[in-house]
């Protein structure tokens, strides 16, 4: 396909590497270092891409029987975790390639979320939600939720998880001891994402809405309007922008002064298919879209609504990964094609 024309101030995706997995990339975790790929395969292997060579190299670690469901690695750390359908929940080291069992249950566990200082593992099994320290103790189990979480999500600057799912938000603070608010809402929540200043916490609904919790304000409100579920959500570094998708479009919010009320968002409307991935750039202002229309769109909604570069996959786009600098993203299609993109020296 044919990309957008650029300007000086463009950002341009460089392709630095094309893999086709054995297995179907079902999640993917960044290193802390940028230097190495997990990939969660929907068949059961466990997989780690090593790209500080000039060819990446695939090693399996692992599998879970029946497939892997989710992978977390700690934002600065050697440890990482992976969940799957054999009911297994298993800590990592990375250096020494060896794991345990933290815990196995007939339920999956769909949800794993490592806190921002690395030493708390969170795990969402069902309507129950346990806390692993990073030695693999566990550190508390929460009283079960009223349905099954659907997503978590910790608090930036704090030590607090919030866990989402029918019937609206439970926010848990750990440290220095266990407590817990319930923020209720009707309808289910699909996803948790926080602002990155701590003080919003954003969820799209199963109804077609937004529904979001000012914490530090202690307001909720919301926006509706969506045609269908809001699955993909997802918050710019300075907290100003929320981008949001419900179909082909990608609407975004702008919580500068007073909030989103009462005004009009931002429509991007480049995608042909319906949207199945979306995620700001760590520490910078681009945005990154997937779809089922096989296109990767890059974006920089401050300075308005045209992608600012493009390009097309084998096959419908189902993983889309920024690493924790945000200066390259992998992205996976249905086919098990994987896709390493670093940022141009330009943009």
């Amino acid at each position: 396909m044919n990309r957008p024309a650029q300007g000086a101030a463009g950002a341009r995706l460089a392709r630095q590497a094309r893999l086709q997995l054995d297995d179907y990339p079902a999640d993917a975790a960044w290193s802390a270092d940028g230097r190495a790929l997990l990939i969660a395969g929907g068949q059961g292997q466990l997989l780690l891409v090593d790209l500080s060579a000039d060819a990446p190299v695939v090693q399996q670690l692992g599998s879970h029987a029946g497939g892997v469901l989710a992978v977390a690695w700690q934002a600065a750390g050697k440890l990482f975790a992976s969940a799957g359908q054999d009911g297994k929940v298993l800590l990592w080291d990375s250096k020494s390639r060896s794991s345990q069992c933290l815990h196995e249950d007939p339920q999956w566990s769909e949800q794993l979320a490592f806190s921002a200082h690395g030493r708390l593992l969170a795990v969402a099994t069902g309507k129950a939600l346990r806390v692993f320290d990073n030695s693999g103790a566990l550190r508390g189990q929460l009283p079960p939720h009223t349905g099954v979480i659907a997503a978590l999500a910790w608090r930036p600057r704090n030590h607090e998880l919030a866990a989402l799912g029918n019937g609206g938000a439970h926010l848990h603070g750990l440290e220095p001891q266990l407590q817990s608010r319930v923020y209720e809402w009707t309808g289910a929540c699909l996803t948790a994402s926080w602002s990155p200043d701590g003080r919003v916490l954003a969820s799209g609904m199963q109804d077609g809405a937004v529904h979001f919790w000012n914490i530090t304000a202690d307001t909720q409100s919301q926006m509706k309007g969506y045609g269908t579920k809001v699955a993909l959500t997802s918050w710019s570094a300075n907290s100003r922008y929320l981008a949001t998708a419900a179909d082909q479009q990608v609407v975004i919010w702008d919580f500068s002064g007073r909030g989103p009320e009462g005004t009009e968002p931002l429509q991007l409307s480049a995608h042909t298919a319906r949207l199945t991935q979306l995620a700001f750039q760590p520490q910078g202002t681009l945005l990154a879209s997937g779809a089922r229309d096989r296109r990767l769109m890059l974006w920089r909604p401050s300075q308005g609504a045209e992608p600012r570069d493009a390009d097309l996959l084998g096959d419908e786009v189902t993983l889309l990964r920024w690493s924790n600098d945000g200066q390259k993203l992998a992205v996976a299609d249905r086919s098990g094609g994987l896709c390493v993109y670093a940022l141009s020296a330009t943009s």
